[in-house]
């Protein structure tokens, strides 16, 4: 079987935690590495977004990365896609093409790669699958909240009509969680046999338990302290200020708690795209008096993240709005618990009371609450439970196999 993924703004091969490089970064990257082990070929196309990048890359013998042009050789905001999506599938058919190659199914991954699947799929005669990873609606529901300029609003319709259309096209559509699978059926109006839940998973190779004294060490932190730990890309939507304004509450019950926040660009390029959250993320350090209280770690390769986890109490994700969340996978397969707001695809991941806690999204005073109650039941209460959710539901090997099978009966009913 050989598939034909694209995801737009998405390279799987690019630096986690910089601008627009994250969860759906790490989803492409290992669902075709855990694919290829099973014999699939998987070619992914993605945009060519710095002339220092090479165009075609080998990760192994089944999985290459192919970086087509579309627009401009550098950084582009992900909303200005629409203004290329012609180009880009001009130039996946020019590839296809050249080497004449032959697929058996289209894999899209976020709305404008479904936009461009559309079209290689009308040229190729091949079905085609599709994973949303953020849903219009949904996003304009929580952003609405804020102020939307008219432009964002004129954006958010397109979007929203494009994305109908995508699920009424496709052949079928993958959810990652059951809170997803439900919303999709909804909105669109599709039937149920359409939608195929097939979470995303962790590499446990990568990610996994060790003694969290160790890996304090390790790292050079003190083994006596509350350790609270973030993980993402350091933008606004994430809802760190959030986590920040929850602290003062947090340290009234334990004084000598620190939060460490990894993630952001390692280039100067990448840092200059998040430098205006940094810049109000350490304002809001500054007027809470949290100087000795927050370290910003910066970006750490996936290799030796798992030490952080490993070393934290706790992991919290005070998402505003989070389709699926990959960290808490990653924080609970290193045996630690997670403090997760209640929206999107975390209600699923996360087992309330059992692997962490729920909290209501843009609340610091219920995130304080809830941090403050996971860590008076200490780690240890939660750490099987972590362990076991994650092996019994996440794991990668396990959920790459349901993918040839559901792509082998798309490819029967064509």
């Amino acid at each position: 079987m050989k598939i034909l993924m694209i995801s737009d703004h998405a390279d799987p091969l690019a630096e986690v935690g910089a601008k627009e490089a994250g969860g759906q970064n790490v989803y492409i990257f290992y669902l075709a590495s855990f694919l290829s082990r099973l014999g699939v070929v998987v070619d992914v196309f993605t945009r060519w977004d710095r002339r220092n990048k090479k165009r075609i890359v080998k990760v192994n013998k089944n999985f290459r990365v192919i970086r087509v042009k579309a627009g401009p050789r550098h950084y582009m905001p992900r909303d200005n896609f629409l203004g290329v999506i012609g180009e880009f599938a001009q130039n996946i058919l020019k590839q296809i093409k050249k080497e004449n190659s032959k697929y058996d199914i289209i894999h899209t991954n976020y709305w404008f790669s479904g936009l461009i699947g559309l079209k290689i799929k009308k040229k190729l005669g091949i079905p085609m699958v599709h994973v949303f990873h953020s849903i219009g609606q949904i996003r304009f529901n929580t952003l609405s909240k804020f102020k939307l300029h008219k432009k964002d609003y004129d954006f958010f319709q397109k979007r929203i009509l494009e994305e109908k259309r995508i699920a009424r096209e496709t052949n079928g559509i993958i959810a990652t969680s059951p809170v997803e699978k439900k919303i999709i059926e909804d909105l669109f109006q599709v039937s149920p046999e359409k939608v195929k839940m097939i979470p995303i998973g962790v590499d446990e190779t990568v990610f996994h338990a060790c003694p969290p004294g160790q890996a304090r060490k390790d790292l050079g932190l003190s083994t006596q302290k509350k350790l609270l730990l973030y993980v993402g890309r350091i933008e606004w939507r994430k809802g760190v200020a959030t986590l920040l304004f929850a602290m003062p509450k947090v340290l009234k019950k334990y004084k000598n708690a620190k939060l460490f926040i990894v993630g952001g660009g390692r280039t100067q390029a990448a840092q200059k795209l998040d430098q205006a959250e940094r810049n109000r993320l350490n304002r809001i350090v500054k007027q809470l008096g949290l100087t000795d209280r927050i370290v910003f770690v910066g970006p750490v390769d996936q290799e030796h993240l798992y030490k952080y986890y490993c070393a934290a109490d706790l992991c919290v994700v005070p998402s505003y709005y989070e389709p699926f969340g990959i960290v808490p996978l990653e924080a609970m397969a290193c045996a630690t618990p997670v403090v997760v707001s209640k929206t999107g695809g975390l209600q699923y991941t996360v087992k309330n009371g059992e692997t962490g806690y729920l909290a209501k999204p843009r609340s610091p005073g219920d995130l304080s609450g809830q941090i403050i109650r996971a860590l008076s039941k200490q780690k240890s209460f939660f750490s099987p439970k972590c362990l076991e959710r994650v092996h019994r539901l996440f794991g990668w090997e396990k959920i790459a196999k349901q993918y040839p099978e559901y792509f082998k009966k798309l490819i029967r009913l064509k």
